[in-house]
């Protein structure tokens, strides 16, 4: 059977667990921050990770006004952004006035931010605007953050020129303080190379990966996970311009630094965003490949041994209103591997940016079901007046006229009288009149009969399919596979990232012109 056949999840090893929905209430640091050109975004909507991760540091008094901020900026650092919003909350009740406040406003913003919380964030940052215009001595670290805010909630509402703008502005800041947060500018600098290549700035943007990977290497590490991300997106930049030597060298790199980790077979636990392992569908990269048949494209990521194949489908009779994410996993390794420990995400990027929440098999099952059985229902009844007529010659006018024998008024049938499958006269110049009387046509209502079992059938069967492929959380062994579905509550968008986390690490596949 196909990737592409929806069918129960099987693995060649009888030892998997039974899949099941995800329940995992530790939160994840999955990465850094997104934008449209080198997404790195999702969150589960099962249990409020982010939509957006970033990079951060709370040992900069600069950036956490004074250390306000500090416990809300270290649950950011790993990525609980629903409990640094509850910390941030609570803490602004009793801190009042002066850089804690900004501090703690803009951690809320942000733990607000990365969790696609976005409808009250202009006006929160119009409340930060003013304290900033009020406040003295502010450290440059924090109107950098806030600038950094800024510039990303512009793009996020449709405005990269602005927003680039503020990028520049908040990078100017950083570069001006004493001690800079270079956690922070790192993430700044990415946003704005990211940004500029967006619009096909490329060589300005390889200078800017350039110089992030630079202070990476110095603060992390030349071979951290940190130096290996950014030897991805100089690589990727390289096989845009066609220098395809620079983008195979940095790629073979990048890969050997994080395949060294070993995360595909490490048990999840929350991470700094910095030493979080994604293997991204990068093109021209050695461990990832692309083809499309029918329509359909599926991309596949290797990694240690692990081979995580996706598909994504915006139409289709099992996914109503919902788009369908179809994936296989290999597990060619030496040891063994958590499938899903965490949620898959999958985060939209056209039209515009947003989280799509997960919508679990059993819910669209019954979807399916009430449907089918509502469209039955109609055929059943539509079909239940099914008429046919019959035609009877007779000499005069006469009275009414029973089929099987008797009188009855004119213009009176099983519809009642002038009703539907009533009587008709139609007397002719020769004294001859014709009678018309509707009757049940019984061939009709059997075959409409039929056709609302075969409606009924038809959706009970691809209820059965939504429920015997889901993908859930399991554990495979070497030489292992598994093949299952994801359901997403949105399926009118042209561009979209698709998370999936194995082990430690995450694999995230790119899809465009879905529409």
């Amino acid at each position: 059977m196909g990737f592409f056949c929806s069918r129960p999840i099987k693995s060649v090893l009888p030892v998997l667990l039974a899949l099941g929905a995800v329940t995992i209430a530790q939160s994840a640091a999955l990465g850094q921050p997104i934008t449209p050109s080198d997404i790195e975004a999702g969150a589960s909507s099962l249990d409020q990770q982010a939509v957006f991760q970033r990079q951060t540091t709370s040992s900069n008094p600069g950036t956490t006004g004074g250390g306000s901020a500090t416990d809300s900026d270290n649950a950011i650092e790993v990525g609980d952004y629903a409990r640094a919003e509850s910390v941030a909350a609570e803490r602004l009740k009793t801190v009042q006035g002066g850089v804690a406040e900004i501090a703690l406003r803009l951690s809320l913003i942000e733990a607000r931010m990365w969790q696609g919380k976005f409808q009250t964030l202009p006006k929160e940052l119009k409340i930060v605007s003013s304290m900033l215009s009020k406040t003295q001595n502010v450290s440059p670290n924090l109107i950098a953050r806030y600038l950094d805010d800024q510039s990303w909630i512009t793009q996020i509402g449709g405005d990269p020129v602005k927003a680039e703008a503020q990028a520049r502005e908040a990078i100017d800041h950083w570069k001006k303080a004493q001690q800079t947060d270079v956690s922070f500018l790192c993430g700044g600098i990415d946003h704005l190379a990211q940004l500029l290549e967006d619009r096909g700035a490329f060589a300005e943007a390889a200078k800017w990966y350039q110089e992030s990977l630079a202070l990476h290497s110095k603060a992390q590490g030349p071979r951290s996970v940190a130096a290996a991300n950014q030897m991805e997106k100089l690589g990727a930049l390289a096989f845009r311009s066609g220098n395809q030597a620079l983008a195979q060298k940095m790629y073979a790199d990048a890969l050997s630094i994080k395949e060294g980790t070993r995360s595909v077979f490490q048990q999840f636990a929350p991470q700094r965003a910095e030493d979080a392992v994604f293997y991204r569908f990068l093109p021209g990269a050695p461990n990832a490949s692309r083809e499309t048949a029918d329509g359909v494209t599926r991309e596949k990521i290797t990694a240690n041994g692990v081979t995580v194949e996706a598909a994504l489908l915006t139409k289709g009779a099992d996914v109503l209103k919902n788009c369908k994410a179809m994936v296989r996993i290999t597990n060619n390794g030496d040891s063994p591997i958590s499938v899903l420990p965490q949620g898959p995400d999958l985060i939209i990027l056209k039209p515009k940016i947003q989280l799509a929440r997960q919508v679990q098999g059993e819910s669209l099952a019954q979807s399916i079901e009430k449907k089918g059985e509502g469209k039955a229902k109609w055929i059943r009844f539509w079909g239940s007046q099914a008429t046919t007529t019959s035609t009877t010659n007779i000499l005069g006018n006469g009275g009414g006229f029973y089929p099987y024998g008797g009188f009855m008024s004119p213009n009176f049938g099983y519809g009642g009288p002038m009703g539907y499958g009533g009587n008709s006269w139609y007397n002719n110049s020769g004294g001859m009149t014709t009678m018309v009387t509707s009757v049940p046509d019984f061939q009709a209502r059997e075959r409409a009969y039929q056709r609302a079992q075969a409606v009924s059938e038809q959706t009970q069967r691809q209820a059965a399919d939504v429920r015997d492929s889901q993908l859930g959380p399991t554990t495979l062994n070497p030489m292992g596979r598994i093949v299952g579905c994801l359901y997403y509550d949105q399926n009118n968008f042209d561009e979209a990232t698709l998370r999936i986390p194995v082990g430690k690490a995450v694999f995230e596949f790119r899809f465009d012109h879905l529409r």
